[in-house]
């Protein structure tokens, strides 16, 4: 995993600016470090709190011991929120909005423009031999199959929502670092994984996301979140409000493969540097250059 040089061990205020969370996988460095530049280009300086779990970042939030960070909406809304319905994406966003502002003072900037929503994934040739197209395929034949997750998916509400959905049951469950995930599956040892779409290496290893018929997965799109002290610092939400939208799947799905793949890796800062090409912002001076 990349770790920046800016990252420091433990909370706890920063004595020389505002203090962004990042949880412990490599978007969350990516994304971290693009908030970072931005603050800086705008005369702010900032530190980095990383290798956060889901619930630690967030109640640092609420507790002020990180000023901002990017959770994921279906996130929320099952760990913090304890919801397993599905009232559909916008209506989705504005309960999250609503209910993390009244209950814990935090304010939604907004959505940056992509997901990284939880799916299972095969090897193309695996699914395609196997005629699995659809999460309701892949409960026929799940109990002789091998499951590999991250350290957190099998605990996690979504994971309780898809099986109880599917009635999916494997003959083994794996657990591994993310950065193993996609290799497990791609050398076969898992048939299937818990990818995410905004993961290069879904197509760099050529995997077949399965169909969600029933809607069990929540949308995941990446929202930037401000903690109660700064909830009406308007010269802080006018820097930070040009990331909004601004991201979208196809990018970051190429700026986490140039970090997370096995050779010419590059660090979260040194992939930066191409993002005023390739993403829809200006990173410096916050001017809007979509097409």
């Amino acid at each position: 995993m990349v770790v920046l040089a800016s990252l420091a061990p433990g909370l706890g205020k920063s004595q020389t600016g505002l203090v962004i969370g990042a949880k412990n996988f490599d978007e969350q460095y990516i994304l971290s470090a693009l908030i970072g530049q931005r603050l800086k280009a705008a005369g702010t300086p900032s530190t980095v709190k990383g290798d956060l779990g889901s619930a630690i970042a967030f109640h640092a939030l609420a507790a002020g011991d990180i000023d901002l960070y990017v959770d994921y909406a279906g996130t929320i809304w099952g760990n913090q929120m304890h919801r397993s319905d599905m009232p559909g994406r916008a209506a989705m966003l504005a309960q999250l909005k609503d209910w993390m502002g009244r209950s814990h003072g935090i304010t939604l900037l907004g959505p940056l423009g992509f997901e990284n929503a939880y799916g299972l994934a095969m090897r193309r040739d695996r699914a395609e031999a196997l005629h699995i197209n659809s999460l309701a395929d892949l409960a026929a034949v799940s109990g002789r199959l091998k499951m590999g997750g991250d350290f957190e998916i099998f605990t996690r509400p979504e994971w309780r929502a898809v099986t109880r959905a599917y009635g999916l049951s494997f003959a083994v469950q794996h657990q591994y670092q993310p950065n193993f995930l996609y290799r497990a599956v791609a050398g076969g040892d898992v048939d299937v994984i818990s990818a995410f779409s905004s993961d290069g290496r879904i197509a760099q290893y050529d995997l077949k996301v399965l169909a969600d018929p029933k809607g069990a997965l929540p949308p995941y799109d990446a929202l930037l979140l401000l903690g109660p002290a700064h909830a009406h610092d308007a010269a802080l939400i006018a820097d930070l409000k040009p990331l909004i939208g601004a991201i979208s799947l196809k990018a970051m799905q190429q700026a986490n493969l140039m970090v997370d793949r096995d050779q010419d890796k590059q660090t979260p800062a040194r992939r930066l540097s191409g993002w005023r090409r390739s993403w829809r912002i200006d990173i410096a001076g916050g001017r809007d250059n979509r097409t």
